[in-house]
């Protein structure tokens, strides 16, 4: 039997079970793949069913990107479109929901990276080849182009683009001119993940253990927001889209999560953590509150933080901030909330458009948890 859950989701019955399974207080829907998996997206068109896209994780030149939908009349997840491309994809994301009134129309848009970026579009239940973005500037080693680790997708700019790579680099893409806008040495070492948020600014992190903080309209210098101990590698960072004073990032190796305030650099506003044996491999905030974190850990584990108790969250306490300042503390915030997945997680997904749900992404499945 499944653990009942202390998110009060939904334990949601496998596709091959009755839809009936479970009770209604308890719901969960598992989509399992037919091959290693790790990269996840969710659709952020809204008024739709949930739509995901899902990335194949295989040491051949074979790899696939599946695209399901979630049926309501049979309540399990059907297969869309799937499409074939040589290397595992590092990340997928599907297209801001405003790019529908741009000249785009209706059409559904889907980004991937792996050694070059990969833009498709999801029309007539097929995944087709818009435009392979490679990059002319990078140099060519033993016939290939450097790995890219990540990228984001601008929800303010939705022709913006930009992509981290393991040679030191961020590039910004525009897609509507299909070129690339700019491309700096963004870290010291390879850079493992990068983010939008307000306007111009970017953040990315990478092997050299620092989070840096851009501006588009000013690439000769950058901020150093956050420099992790050793220094320690860190892998990846989601920016509130609410709160955007808020970024949470995840170094290589060390239990939890740092909480920082672009606010005050260098002191982290709070360590986010569970237990002793929960390494978090991705986080994600919640598209409607600016104050729930979700994590996916090692041990199979889905986390909730809610961080409106952290120190120097609010106004009042900045004065108390400043003091944990001057002595070098900083909160510790255990989860609100606990969920047991039974694989390691590697990708924690909350759709814009189902913020009532979330979707953890293992070696072999995708679960589905509602809220």
């Amino acid at each position: 039997p499944h653990k009942a859950s202390v998110f009060k989701l939904a334990m949601m019955a496998q596709p091959a079970a009755s839809a009936g399974e479970g009770s209604a207080s308890r719901r969960r829907w598992v989509y399992e793949t037919p091959w290693p998996s790790y990269a996840l997206a969710g659709s952020a068109r809204q008024g739709l069913p949930l739509k995901l896209a899902i990335g194949s994780c295989v040491e051949q030149e074979a790899n696939r990107v599946r695209v399901i939908e979630f049926n309501e009349d049979t309540q399990t997840f059907d297969m869309m479109a799937e499409m074939e491309q040589s290397f595992p994809p590092t990340k997928l994301m599907w297209s801001p929901n405003n790019l529908e009134s741009g000249a785009t129309g209706k059409l559904d848009l889907l980004a991937s990276v792996s050694t070059t970026l990969h833009l498709w579009k999801m029309e007539d239940g097929q995944l087709q080849l818009l435009k392979e973005f490679k990059n002319t500037r990078k140099n060519v080693q033993n016939g290939a182009l450097p790995p890219l680790t990540s990228f984001d997708w601008s929800a303010l700019n939705s022709h913006r683009i930009g992509t981290s790579s393991v040679d030191t680099t961020v590039t910004i893409w525009n897609l509507e001119k299909q070129r690339i806008e700019t491309q700096l040495i963004a870290h010291d070492k390879a850079v493992f993940d990068i983010a939008f948020s307000q306007g111009s600014l970017f953040a990315s992190v990478g092997a050299d253990g620092s989070l840096r903080l851009f501006d588009l309209r000013n690439l000769e210098h950058s901020t150093i927001i956050y420099e992790s101990e050793t220094p320690t590698p860190l892998l990846r960072l989601a920016w509130n889209k609410i709160n955007k004073n808020h970024i949470a990032t995840i170094a290589m190796d060390a239990l939890g999560v740092i909480l920082i305030d672009i606010r005050r650099p260098s002191v982290p506003l709070a360590a986010l953590s569970h237990h002793d044996s929960s390494y978090v491999n991705h986080v994600a905030w919640a598209p409607h509150s600016k104050n729930l974190l979700l994590g996916g850990t090692s041990d199979g584990m889905a986390l909730l933080w809610d961080v409106k108790d952290a120190q120097g969250g609010c106004s009042s306490d900045r004065d108390k901030a400043a003091q944990d300042d001057a002595a070098g503390t900083r909160s510790h915030l255990l989860p609100a909330a606990v969920e047991t997945c039974g694989a390691e997680v590697y990708q924690a997904l909350w759709p814009t458009p189902q913020p009532d749900c979330v979707a953890l992404g293992t070696a072999r499945s995708v679960e589905v948890l509602q809220l």
